[in-house]
Protein backbone atom coordinates (compact mmCIF):
# COMPACT_ATOMS: atom_id res chain seq x y z
CA UNK A 1 0.00 0.00 0.00
CA UNK A 2 1.65 3.01 -1.07
CA UNK A 3 2.60 5.49 1.67
CA UNK A 4 0.91 8.89 2.66
CA UNK A 5 2.22 12.46 3.11
CA UNK A 6 1.44 11.88 6.78
CA UNK A 7 3.46 8.57 6.99
CA UNK A 8 6.26 10.95 5.65
CA UNK A 9 5.75 13.64 7.80
CA UNK A 10 5.85 11.34 10.95
CA UNK A 11 8.90 8.96 9.81
CA UNK A 12 10.57 12.36 10.10
CA UNK A 13 8.94 13.62 13.12
CA UNK A 14 10.03 10.24 15.04
CA UNK A 15 13.44 10.37 13.79
CA UNK A 16 13.74 14.21 15.17
CA UNK A 17 11.75 13.38 18.32
CA UNK A 18 9.03 15.59 17.56
CA UNK A 19 7.02 13.01 18.25
CA UNK A 20 7.27 9.66 20.26
CA UNK A 21 6.72 6.62 18.40
CA UNK A 22 3.32 5.51 16.65
CA UNK A 23 1.36 6.32 19.93
CA UNK A 24 2.78 9.97 19.28
CA UNK A 25 1.97 10.09 15.63
CA UNK A 26 0.40 13.26 14.04
CA UNK A 27 -3.32 12.31 12.96
CA UNK A 28 -3.53 15.64 10.66
CA UNK A 29 -1.42 18.09 9.42
CA UNK A 30 -2.58 20.67 11.18
CA UNK A 31 -1.49 21.36 14.81
CA UNK A 32 -1.28 24.76 16.00
CA UNK A 33 1.42 23.97 18.34
CA UNK A 34 3.65 22.43 15.62
CA UNK A 35 2.35 23.76 12.13
CA UNK A 36 5.72 25.60 11.61
CA UNK A 37 7.47 21.50 11.58
CA UNK A 38 4.43 20.41 9.78
CA UNK A 39 4.55 22.64 7.05
CA UNK A 40 8.54 22.49 6.91
CA UNK A 41 8.54 19.03 6.67
CA UNK A 42 6.05 19.01 4.07
CA UNK A 43 8.43 20.83 1.92
CA UNK A 44 11.32 19.10 2.46
CA UNK A 45 9.53 16.17 1.73
CA UNK A 46 8.31 17.68 -1.61
CA UNK A 47 12.16 18.70 -2.53
CA UNK A 48 13.25 15.91 -1.76
CA UNK A 49 11.10 13.99 -4.10
CA UNK A 50 11.81 16.50 -6.86
CA UNK A 51 15.52 16.12 -6.45
CA UNK A 52 15.11 12.05 -6.56
CA UNK A 53 13.73 11.92 -10.14
CA UNK A 54 16.06 14.64 -11.14
CA UNK A 55 18.94 12.38 -9.90
CA UNK A 56 17.50 9.05 -11.49
CA UNK A 57 16.48 10.80 -14.83
CA UNK A 58 13.37 8.94 -14.56
CA UNK A 59 9.92 10.51 -15.44
CA UNK A 60 7.46 11.43 -12.26
CA UNK A 61 4.58 9.26 -12.90
CA UNK A 62 0.98 10.47 -12.65
CA UNK A 63 2.06 13.83 -13.71
CA UNK A 64 -0.81 14.23 -16.48
CA UNK A 65 -4.26 15.26 -15.41
CA UNK A 66 -7.41 15.92 -17.13
CA UNK A 67 -9.94 18.74 -16.96
CA UNK A 68 -12.30 21.11 -19.04
CA UNK A 69 -13.91 24.27 -19.72
CA UNK A 70 -17.29 25.35 -20.68
CA UNK A 71 -18.18 28.27 -23.25
CA UNK A 72 -19.85 31.00 -21.38
CA UNK A 73 -21.56 33.70 -23.78
CA UNK A 74 -19.42 36.64 -24.68
CA UNK A 75 -16.80 34.94 -22.55
CA UNK A 76 -13.29 34.72 -24.09
CA UNK A 77 -10.76 33.99 -21.20
CA UNK A 78 -11.62 30.73 -18.88
CA UNK A 79 -9.37 29.72 -15.93
CA UNK A 80 -7.25 26.40 -16.45
CA UNK A 81 -6.54 24.12 -13.81
CA UNK A 82 -4.49 25.31 -10.96
CA UNK A 83 -2.06 22.93 -11.02
CA UNK A 84 -0.97 22.93 -14.59
CA UNK A 85 2.23 23.40 -15.49
CA UNK A 86 2.11 22.57 -19.50
CA UNK A 87 -1.15 22.48 -21.48
CA UNK A 88 -1.19 19.43 -24.17
CA UNK A 89 -2.87 20.94 -26.94
CA UNK A 90 -5.84 20.63 -28.85
CA UNK A 91 -8.48 20.61 -26.75
CA UNK A 92 -11.42 18.93 -27.73
CA UNK A 93 -15.22 19.41 -27.96
CA UNK A 94 -15.93 15.31 -27.36
CA UNK A 95 -19.64 15.79 -28.16
CA UNK A 96 -19.87 17.82 -31.60
CA UNK A 97 -16.19 16.46 -32.56
CA UNK A 98 -14.45 19.80 -32.48
CA UNK A 99 -11.14 20.53 -31.65
CA UNK A 100 -9.19 24.06 -30.31
CA UNK A 101 -5.74 23.89 -31.22
CA UNK A 102 -3.06 26.79 -30.11
CA UNK A 103 -3.12 30.07 -32.04
CA UNK A 104 0.27 29.67 -34.48
CA UNK A 105 2.44 32.76 -32.51
CA UNK A 106 0.64 32.63 -29.38
CA UNK A 107 -1.36 35.60 -27.93
CA UNK A 108 0.26 38.55 -29.01
CA UNK A 109 -0.38 37.03 -32.68
CA UNK A 110 -4.02 36.28 -31.78
CA UNK A 111 -4.46 39.62 -30.54
CA UNK A 112 -3.21 41.47 -33.81
CA UNK A 113 -5.46 39.10 -35.82
CA UNK A 114 -8.07 40.89 -34.32
CA UNK A 115 -7.69 43.69 -33.72
CA UNK A 116 -10.55 44.99 -32.77
CA UNK A 117 -11.82 42.15 -30.03
CA UNK A 118 -14.81 41.79 -31.36
CA UNK A 119 -15.00 38.81 -33.31
CA UNK A 120 -17.57 36.19 -32.19
CA UNK A 121 -18.84 32.42 -32.68
CA UNK A 122 -17.63 28.83 -32.47
CA UNK A 123 -13.76 29.27 -31.33
CA UNK A 124 -11.14 27.57 -33.08
CA UNK A 125 -7.81 28.50 -31.96
CA UNK A 126 -7.00 29.54 -28.57
CA UNK A 127 -3.77 30.97 -26.59
CA UNK A 128 -2.61 31.05 -22.92
CA UNK A 129 -2.90 34.69 -21.74
CA UNK A 130 0.84 35.94 -20.05
CA UNK A 131 -0.92 38.35 -17.93
CA UNK A 132 -2.91 35.60 -16.00
CA UNK A 133 -2.70 32.10 -17.75
CA UNK A 134 -5.98 32.13 -18.53
CA UNK A 135 -7.58 30.62 -22.07
CA UNK A 136 -7.91 33.22 -24.42
CA UNK A 137 -10.54 32.26 -27.10
CA UNK A 138 -10.17 33.48 -30.68
CA UNK A 139 -13.79 33.94 -31.28
CA UNK A 140 -16.34 34.98 -27.79
CA UNK A 141 -19.16 32.30 -27.76
CA UNK A 142 -22.73 33.05 -28.42
CA UNK A 143 -25.85 31.64 -27.71
CA UNK A 144 -25.17 28.78 -30.53
CA UNK A 145 -22.16 27.69 -28.60
CA UNK A 146 -22.85 28.15 -25.26
CA UNK A 147 -22.70 25.54 -22.92
CA UNK A 148 -20.05 23.39 -25.14
CA UNK A 149 -17.87 21.62 -22.38
CA UNK A 150 -13.85 21.13 -24.37
CA UNK A 151 -11.64 18.67 -22.64
CA UNK A 152 -8.07 19.13 -22.45
CA UNK A 153 -4.77 17.03 -21.48
CA UNK A 154 -2.22 18.63 -18.93
CA UNK A 155 1.04 18.01 -16.85
CA UNK A 156 0.75 19.27 -13.50
CA UNK A 157 2.53 20.08 -10.15
CA UNK A 158 3.64 16.56 -8.47
CA UNK A 159 3.63 18.96 -5.24
CA UNK A 160 1.85 16.92 -2.35
CA UNK A 161 -0.34 18.93 0.61
CA UNK A 162 -2.79 16.60 1.67
CA UNK A 163 -2.27 14.48 4.45
CA UNK A 164 -3.90 11.69 2.63
CA UNK A 165 -1.32 12.58 -1.29
CA UNK A 166 0.66 9.31 -1.79
CA UNK A 167 4.29 9.42 -2.48
CA UNK A 168 5.36 8.51 -6.36
CA UNK A 169 6.90 4.96 -5.36
CA UNK A 170 7.06 2.04 -3.45
CA UNK A 171 7.73 1.23 -0.05
CA UNK A 172 11.13 0.64 -0.27
CA UNK A 173 12.04 3.67 -1.92
CA UNK A 174 10.01 5.33 0.79
CA UNK A 175 12.30 3.74 3.67
CA UNK A 176 15.33 4.89 1.59
CA UNK A 177 14.05 8.13 1.57
CA UNK A 178 13.31 8.92 5.09
CA UNK A 179 16.78 9.59 6.13
CA UNK A 180 17.67 12.14 3.32
CA UNK A 181 14.06 13.97 4.39
CA UNK A 182 15.48 13.63 8.12
CA UNK A 183 18.75 15.33 6.60
CA UNK A 184 16.71 18.30 4.95
CA UNK A 185 14.44 18.72 7.58
CA UNK A 186 17.37 18.67 10.14
CA UNK A 187 18.96 21.80 7.49
CA UNK A 188 15.99 24.07 7.53
CA UNK A 189 15.04 23.88 11.13
CA UNK A 190 18.52 23.14 13.30
CA UNK A 191 20.91 24.19 10.50
CA UNK A 192 22.49 20.76 10.25
CA UNK A 193 23.23 19.01 7.71
CA UNK A 194 25.19 15.04 7.20
CA UNK A 195 26.31 15.63 3.55
CA UNK A 196 27.43 12.04 3.75
CA UNK A 197 24.06 10.11 4.84
CA UNK A 198 22.14 12.32 2.86
CA UNK A 199 24.09 11.78 -0.57
CA UNK A 200 24.04 7.67 0.38
CA UNK A 201 20.16 7.85 0.89
CA UNK A 202 19.06 9.32 -2.04
CA UNK A 203 21.92 7.31 -4.10
CA UNK A 204 20.33 4.09 -2.78
CA UNK A 205 16.79 5.58 -3.37
CA UNK A 206 17.42 6.81 -7.19
CA UNK A 207 19.10 3.43 -7.70
CA UNK A 208 15.90 1.19 -6.57
CA UNK A 209 13.84 4.01 -8.88
CA UNK A 210 15.79 3.74 -12.04
CA UNK A 211 16.53 -0.17 -10.98
CA UNK A 212 20.14 0.52 -11.34
CA UNK A 213 22.73 -1.95 -9.72
CA UNK A 214 25.18 -0.10 -6.98
CA UNK A 215 28.63 0.22 -8.86
CA UNK A 216 31.47 -1.82 -7.16
CA UNK A 217 34.18 0.57 -8.24
CA UNK A 218 34.45 3.86 -9.25
CA UNK A 219 37.77 3.29 -12.20
CA UNK A 220 37.67 4.05 -15.28
CA UNK A 221 38.71 1.21 -17.47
Amino acid sequence: MAKTLLQAVNEVFKRTSIVAGDAGALTTLTDSARQVSIDQAVQVINEGIDELYTTAEVSVPNLQAESTITLVLAQRAYSLATDLVKLHWPLIDKTNSQFMVEYPGGYNAELLGDLEQDDTGLAHFAAIRPTDGKLYLDRAPTSAEVGRVYTYQYDKTLGMSAASDTVPFNDAIFRAMVPAWVQLFKRERRDEFDQPLYRASMGRASRMLSLKPGRTHYCPR
